[in-house]
């Protein structure tokens, strides 16, 4: 019995374990049912999360992208970013940050240290790589995140190319309200986008004409292919200082440097350049170059004195000479000795030509154009500062050697090579102190005519012979302007040429021209013109007045053997009576008279001819002055053409068939 009631008790134990189990059992199952609920409701909530941060990510105006924090290696990345940089998605998994940056970048390394060690990075600019090469500015910012076990970084690009041309814009609005000189932004065709209140003051438009021109509108036609040349460096990216001169509205023509570069305008390649008035500077040049000139000029009036007085005595001698020929009936004799009269007085007329387009600063017109010896020209110049190199009263002991080559002809205005020839003797004499020797010579080659000065003086070294031709730099302090080279280099590369320098300190240095040869090779100059012999059928009748009576006598008798008959007046007065009562084929009117000058009696005439009703007269002025005439005052006087003293007879004599020959055309 007592084992029955032990088995009970045990079994009323079990029954209430089980009943306890029972209990818990349901307690867990419902904990169980209301964890996975919970579960259920929490993960729900993460995929919520997740599509909203992946739909944010996917969908986001910035480029973002997941890079490996030790390899830089990009693990994930945003539609933006591939339609940004144009890259595929597949192709920016494959590449590393530094892919897709500017070549060069710094820092890319540091910054993703710190970010690693402070859990983000400061918003820093980058230059991005786009897959066509082009770049792009960018603001990148970003965090450290921990992917399947391993650090990476989060990294936010945001596109402020926009910003950053803003800005560039700002800059430059700033620096076009504040500069002094005009600026103009262009097309790289020269089309204006963009110019300051100063450029459309200084030439004389308003801002929207000038926004509708380029720079074909604005430059002097002259400059067109210099411009084209220009407009090509400057396209492939060279920094370029230039001169043009610049038509106003008013159509004036001034001349600008222009300082042009290429930049970035509203994110299309554009042209910045700046223009500097250069009218001062010219005018403060021209001076100078005019100082220089009468300096040399007054250096050699001595060689000047000594030419002319060389030629007197020839005319002096020779006149006297055919006296005494004529006297003794030989007339060959006497014929030569006249003949070296007039060579004398051609060659003192060229001398004094020389003088004057040497110390005179009038441009000679574009179309008078001369084929020239420039191995006579030099002889020339060695013959005019003759006093420079060989005065008996000089300590100083030079010698100058010129070796002289045939058939170097050249085309162009002699005067201005005349120029550059005087310069470089006086250049090469001075750097030449203590004495020394010039050698010049020519050579003709490939087309060219090369003609070297060389002198043996000190020297140039070698950082000043980068600036020797630069206007305004000269190394003997006031003593010089530093323009005769400068003007030197310029005249020659207007005759299409080049003038090159090379020296070695110590032994002398040499300056060599380099012109081209002519492909004229008939000698121009004064030539003896063939008169025709006896009276022709025509007639012309021509009127000469002058108040010098010796110049009118000697005409009269050169004159009275040829198809032209002459008239004289001494006086403006007497000219004007002749031609109001007699009919003439050719007026020539001196200049500078004493009752009227010859533009008072050119304007009578005119007014004459017109109140008459009669066709005006050719008229001609005559004159020995230097300074060149208004041509405005010349077309009101009824002035047809310029002639200046000396004139040889026989070329008188062809002016005045031309002048008639033009107006029977005209009728």
């Amino acid at each position: 019995m007592k084992e029955i009631s032990s088995l009970r008790l045990r079994i009323k134990e079990l029954e209430n374990l089980l009943e306890q189990a029972e209990r818990r059992s349901y307690i867990l199952t419902n904990l169980l049912k209301e964890a996975t609920s919970e579960f259920k409701q929490a993960l729900e909530q993460v995929t919520t999360s997740e599509a909203n941060f992946r739909a944010i990510i996917e969908n986001a105006p910035e480029a973002i992208y997941i890079a490996d924090a030790r390899t830089r290696r990009i693990l994930d990345c945003n539609p933006y970013t591939t339609r940004w940089l144009f890259y595929t998605r597949s192709e920016l998994l494959s590449m590393r940050v530094e892919d897709l940056l500017e070549p060069g970048s710094r820092g890319l390394k540091e910054n993703i240290q710190r970010a690693l060690e402070y859990g983000f990075v400061r918003v820093e600019e980058r230059r991005f790589r786009k897959k066509s090469g082009a770049f792009v500015d960018a603001e990148v910012t970003g965090t450290v995140v921990e992917i399947q076990g391993r650090k990476c970084f989060l990294a936010l690009v945001r596109d402020i190319t926009e910003r950053k041309t803003i800005e560039e814009l700002s800059r430059y609005k700033e620096l076009f309200d504040n500069v002094i000189d005009p600026m103009i932004i262009s097309h790289s065709q020269g089309t204006f986008l963009e110019v300051n209140d100063v450029a459309c003051e200084r030439f004389g438009f308003s801002r929207p004409q000038l926004l509708n021109m380029s720079f074909k509108d604005i430059i002097s036609p002259s400059h067109m292919d210099i411009l084209k040349e220009i407009g090509q460096k400057i396209r492939s990216g060279e920094n370029l200082q230039f001169e043009l001169d610049v038509l106003t509205r008013s159509g004036e023509a001034i001349p600008f440097e222009f300082h042009s570069r290429m930049i970035n305008y509203q994110r299309k390649p554009a042209v910045l350049s700046l223009a500097r008035d250069l009218s001062i500077r010219k005018q403060m040049e021209k001076k100078l170059i005019h100082g220089e000139r009468l300096s040399a000029v007054g250096e050699m009036a001595s060689g000047v004195a000594h030419n002319f007085n060389n030629l007197l005595q020839v005319i002096m001698g020779a006149s006297e000479a055919a006296l005494r020929k004529l006297e003794s009936g030989e007339i060959k004799k006497c014929h030569d000795a006249l003949t070296n009269i007039i060579d004398a007085s051609h060659r003192g007329a060229n001398i004094v030509s020389r003088i004057r387009d040497f110390t005179l600063l009038t441009a000679v017109s574009a179309d008078t154009i001369h084929v020239f010896s420039i191995s006579e020209l030099i002889e020339e110049a060695v013959n005019l500062t003759r006093p420079l190199w060989k005065n008996p009263l000089e300590t100083r002991r030079y010698r100058l050697n010129y070796f002289r080559t045939p058939g170097c002809l050249v085309e162009g205005n002699p005067s201005e090579i005349y120029e550059v020839v005087v310069n470089l003797i006086k250049n090469a004499l001075e750097a030449m102190p203590r004495g020394g020797t010039l050698s010049i010579s020519s050579e003709i080659r490939d087309g060219r005519i090369f003609t070297t000065f060389t002198d043996t003086g000190n020297g140039v070294p070698d950082e000043n012979i980068q600036r020797i031709f630069q206007p305004f730099f000269t190394t003997k302090g006031s003593q010089s302007s530093g323009l005769g080279l400068s003007s030197s280099y310029g005249l020659v590369k207007k005759h299409g040429g080049d003038i090159r320098v090379t020296s070695v300190l110590g032994k002398g240095t040499t300056f060599t021209i380099v012109l081209p040869l002519s492909g004229s090779m008939k000698k121009t100059g004064t030539q003896c013109l063939s008169v025709q012999e006896g009276k022709s059928d025509t007639c012309l009748r021509f009127l000469m007045i002058d108040d010098e009576p010796n110049i009118l006598k000697m005409m009269k008798l050169w004159f009275e053997d040829s198809d032209v008959e002459l008239c004289t007046a001494g006086t403006a007065q007497k000219g004007l009576e002749a031609i109001r009562q007699e009919r003439f084929d050719v007026i020539l009117c001196d200049f500078g008279m004493d009752d009227m000058n010859g533009l008072e009696v050119g304007k009578a005439h005119q007014d004459f001819c017109r109140i008459a009703g009669i066709s005006k007269t050719p008229f001609m002025l005559l004159t020995g002055l230097d300074t060149q005439l208004d041509t405005e005052a010349l077309r009101v006087a009824g002035v047809d053409r310029v002639v200046k003293k000396p004139i040889p007879a026989g070329k008188l004599f062809h002016i005045i068939q031309e002048m008639a020959a033009s107006t029977v055309d005209a009728k």
